[in-house]
């Protein structure tokens, strides 16, 4: 058995227990940058060595100006847990096959130089916003943490405006180049979410801009079934686009350099900053646990602990001096 027939029987035995859009994203990776190198490698012979030029070889192969580069090591070290995935289920079922990356070193992984979000740099993107067709979706980013695929899938019916609140019941993905809705990333994502006075604003104005637009284009009212966030002839935004969108209006507004998905961490980094306990910010994120919160935001947790020892520093000084 090679190397690409035991690949070709783990997404068969995965098909029905990972979601369609979590499959493709492993096809599409093993695809591009590990199937070309080892899959026809008999798994007998295959040794630490391959994956190791598998990680080495690995190169991004979008559209894009990186298209050709290295891949950074975050995106290697993903490779490499994919990886060892595939070879830990097939010696769990096949006789003989070992999981030999388990023993390859995972790839250095640079921290990204994040910019301090806090409510200044928040300002500064909701005015660079101003009047673009992603203004009502990145102030609604903001304000109710909500992840790209949730805001394209947020349907006129999940949304309470005069109770100031909305359901997240469903996520927009894309697969083979087509957008498609799913169910949210986790069971925790289900949830309800209290909208601040700026959002519910802002999605009233989005209301009456969407219902003129589809007057003019003579779409018909799609009641509640009509998603909140569309584009100009009232198809669904692609959560790609929406992401390309906000990249450029960054670049072209010389803005610090950010990510779509950052205003959620932006959201994340106020919480903490405003003393939300971690367990209520998890649920706040749609998080499955508060492990998944902890890891993912650590090092700014790990901010609040320094400014919360320094202010304990400052009261003890105090303390002791008026001894």
């Amino acid at each position: 058995m090679t190397f690409g027939d035991l690949l070709d029987r783990y997404f068969d035995a995965r098909k029905g227990r990972l979601q369609e859009t979590t499959l493709a994203l492993y096809r599409r990776t093993f695809n591009q940058n590990v199937r070309p190198k080892i899959g026809d490698v008999r798994l007998d012979k295959l040794s630490r060595e391959h994956v190791e030029r598998v990680l080495d070889d690995a190169r991004d192969c979008s559209n894009r100006k990186r298209k050709g580069q290295p891949l950074c090591g975050r995106t290697k070290r993903n490779i490499l847990i994919r990886v060892r995935s595939v070879l830990e289920w097939g010696s769990k079922n096949y006789e003989g096959v070992r999981n030999i990356a388990r023993n390859v070193e995972p790839p250095i992984v640079d921290e990204r130089d994040d910019v301090a979000f806090n409510g200044e740099r928040a300002r500064e993107l909701l005015v660079a916003a101003k009047g673009t067709e992603i203004e009502s979706a990145k102030m609604t980013a903001i304000g109710t943490r909500l992840r790209r695929g949730e805001l394209c899938a947020l349907r006129w019916g999940d949304v309470d405006l005069d109770n100031a609140g909305l359901r997240v019941r469903q996520s927009a993905a894309l697969i083979d180049g087509k957008v498609i809705t799913k169910a949210p990333k986790t069971k925790g994502s289900r949830r309800d979410v209290s909208m601040p006075d700026f959002v519910v604003a802002a999605l009233r104005a989005n209301y009456k801009q969407q219902a003129e637009g589809h007057r003019l284009l003579g779409i018909g009212n799609r009641g509640t079934e009509g998603v909140v966030f569309d584009r100009c002839a009232g198809s669904r935004w692609n959560p790609n686009e929406l992401s390309r969108q906000f990249s450029r209006l960054v670049r072209r507004k010389k803005l610090a350099a950010t990510r779509f998905h950052d205003l959620r961490h932006g959201y994340a980094s106020l919480a903490f900053a405003a003393g939300v306990p971690l367990k209520t910010a998890s649920e706040l994120l749609g998080h499955s646990g508060i492990n998944v919160t902890a890891n993912v935001y650590t090092h700014i947790m790990d901010e609040q602990r320094r400014a919360a020892a320094k202010l304990l520093e400052r009261h003890l000084n105090k303390a002791v001096r008026s001894v």
